[in-house]
């Protein structure tokens, strides 16, 4: 991990398109200065201005992270939150003229690819993180996240899926090349009969065998196969990461998850944040506790409906110009 903060060297496009409108997107990527975090802009709607990508302006967990209300919202931003995350990138600002980031290929590597293609600028400020100090476990039927302390960040995540897919079990030990490797080439997946379903409801109106593994009764319909034997359960780690990247500093600690989702690491990012106890955060350039800025205090029933905040944690002006 890197003990400086990071950006890019330059501004970077790249153009989509959306898994659930199935529009064309364009999003432009930009650097930011020190202490700015990472930021998400609509381009398309009267009012745009951005929005932080934090765990707090979480608007909704169906199906991807979506933050933002109303017509700022955006949604899908889980695999450029996973490469962002990755890559240590935290002072960006990315402007995407629709309601959801393209879905690419369905994997991270597309955005690790367009990163590296800037190559990167390390910035003269301390970079900070989290380190998980007291064990938690949150579940959700025969579903569970869990984490405690650990001197790394890593993961031990098992999916459950009838047919096909069956049980997958995948150990992952953070570095960004293990990530950039590892996990960001994993795509997303779903099961045929989901997909027709999501279909007549007017979703996944742009998902197709370019840009997810789909799963039919007798195995994988795509021609070119897997990527991974694991390719699953590594995509789940991806999500994972995605999802904890709106902590907006690494969380430090061992994550264990059985067929999770967005929904409980939203929940685990949220109650780790608002809880008193099991963070501390820490200057990674000195091992020494800081004192934690834009932290969110708030009881959990307000997970899926918190006051957005600004930059430096004030409840105004909600977005940044």
């Amino acid at each position: 991990m890197h003990a400086h903060q990071k950006t890019i060297k330059h501004s970077l496009q790249i153009r989509g398109k959306g898994l659930h409108t199935g529009q064309m997107i364009d999003v432009t990527i930009r650097p930011l200065p020190i202490d700015s975090g990472i930021w998400f802009k609509r381009t398309d709607v009267s009012d745009s201005r951005a929005i932080l990508a934090a765990a707090e302006n979480v608007s909704d967990t169906s199906l991807a992270t979506s933050i933002g209300w109303g017509q700022r919202r955006l949604s899908t931003l889980e695999h450029l939150m996973a490469a962002l995350g990755g890559l240590g990138v935290n002072n960006i600002m990315v402007e995407i003229n629709g309601p959801e980031a393209p879905i690419l290929d369905g994997s991270a590597e597309p955005w690790v690819n367009l990163l590296n293609t800037a190559g990167f600028q390390i910035l003269n400020a301390p970079r900070a993180y989290y380190r998980v100090v007291k064990p938690l476990k949150l579940t959700d039927g025969d579903k569970f996240l869990a984490v405690e302390p650990n001197p790394d960040f890593t993961v031990d995540f098992t999916i459950d899926f009838p047919g096909f897919i069956k049980t997958q079990k995948r150990h992952f030990k953070f570095s960004e090349t293990a990530f950039a490797n590892e996990i960001s080439p994993a795509r997303t997946f779903c099961l045929l009969k989901d997909v027709e379903m999501m279909k007549s409801q007017g979703k996944a109106l742009g998902g197709g065998l370019d840009n997810a593994v789909v799963v039919g009764d007798d195995g994988i319909l795509n021609p070119e196969g897997l990527r991974f034997q694991d390719e699953c359960v590594r995509h789940k780690i991806l999500d994972l990461i995605g999802d904890l990247s709106l902590a907006q500093a690494p969380i430090i600690g061992h994550f264990t998850g059985f067929k999770t989702g967005h929904s409980l690491n939203h929940k685990i990012v949220t109650a780790l944040l608002n809880t008193p106890g099991y963070l501390e955060k820490v200057d990674a350039a000195s091992p020494v506790t800081v004192k934690a800025s834009r932290t969110f205090v708030a009881p959990l029933k307000t997970v899926l409906n918190p006051p957005l905040l600004g930059p430096d944690g004030d409840r105004a002006p909600i977005f940044a110009n």
